[in-house]
């Protein structure tokens, strides 16, 4: 596969989902301190939406577009995990001034926060074997379809979803009562 300029392969899909997320967010938290009307309610829900979904499903969006803009594996798997390690960070900044390290790596376990990476890998697992198979369909034998990074992450990512957000109350209190032993 031949590779695209940097900035149209890695940098513009970059930008897009980031830029999606950041605008989101800010046009969300700005329309929060408006007075109650109808400007307020239009722009909480058409953002608050529009923030979840960048955040929780972007990575059907950024990879494939990368995918055939000629990008690499490891730039579709920053493009994937952009919004999501941006939105952890960020929660975990607010909360670094409370908890010590040991206990900020106990919070990124916690369901949402774990669960956001985790349905990330699947989805960028997903996007990928889509990608691979109509790139197949196209170009016979040109991409690797079940290649085993894909099949790692579709793996891992099925694992921690179903332990991080399916069975995620067992997982709180396994994750709390492991602090609790181990810290307290």
């Amino acid at each position: 596969m031949k590779q695209g300029s940097f900035t149209r392969r890695f940098v513009l899909p970059l930008l897009l989902v980031v830029g999606i997320n950041l605008v989101s967010a800010f046009i969300y938290d700005s329309a929060a301190g408006l007075s109650p009307g109808l400007l307020r309610n239009i722009l909480i829900s058409v953002f608050a939406p529009l923030l979840f979904i960048s955040l929780w499903f972007f990575a059907f969006l950024g990879p494939p577009l990368a995918y055939f803009l000629k990008a690499r594996f490891f730039e579709r798997f920053i493009i994937a995990f952009a919004n999501p390690v941006i939105w952890v960070v960020s929660v975990e900044s607010k909360l670094a001034c409370q908890y010590c390290l040991a206990e900020m790596v106990y919070f990124f376990f916690l369901p949402w926060t774990f669960g956001v990476i985790c349905v990330t890998c699947v989805e960028l697992s997903l996007s990928e074997l889509i990608c691979r198979l109509i790139d197949n369909k196209r170009t016979p034998g040109n991409a690797k379809v079940l290649h085993p990074a894909v099949m790692l992450l579709l793996t891992g990512g099925l694992v921690g979803t179903y332990f991080g957000l399916i069975k995620g109350q067992e997982w709180v209190y396994f994750v709390v009562h492991h602090y609790k032993s181990n810290f307290l």
